[in-house]
């Protein structure tokens, strides 16, 4: 009984090195119906492997003032991943963070794209998502007043 225990471990802990693991977490994306705005889901990158709406969120900020989203990638294939954005300031260091100074209001749409850098013989493949940003008029601050009106 003994070494079928230990025939059983040892599987466990060998089988994922042998034959790999998948370490990408089904992905989620935000429903465009979350969305707190009427957005335009034309605006939002179609997978073309799935046909599907690729929403990764939407942010809102106030005209003026400098907004940013966080992501990150995975490869099932454990290959390296690069980032592009169609607009705003990408860093990627294995995420991504898109910033942008919010100059004005509306709805905005951002595409990130993060393409595969497989083995040579293959072809890379890539994946776009759309981040909404909503840029709301400045914030005026009531005026306070004496007596009655």
């Amino acid at each position: 009984m003994k070494r079928i225990t230990t025939f059983i471990i040892a599987i466990i802990i060998v089988a994922p090195l042998v034959f790999g693991q998948n370490t990408c977490p089904p992905q989620v994306y935000d429903v465009l119906a979350t969305c707190p705005y009427i957005i335009d889901p034309n605006e939002i990158a179609l997978d073309p492997y799935t046909n599907q709406r690729l929403s990764l969120g939407w942010v809102a900020v106030e005209l003026g003032h400098t907004w940013s989203y966080d992501g990150w990638a995975c490869d099932p294939d454990q290959d390296a991943v690069i980032f592009t954005a169609s607009a705003g300031t990408l860093i990627q260091e294995g995420v991504y963070t898109l910033s942008e100074t919010a100059t004005s209001v509306g709805l905005h749409y951002y595409d990130i794209t993060v393409v595969d850098v497989p083995d040579p013989a293959l072809q890379p493949r890539a994946v776009t998502g759309a981040i909404v940003v909503s840029v709301l008029p400045a914030n005026q601050k009531p005026i306070l007043c004496g007596g009655r009106p």
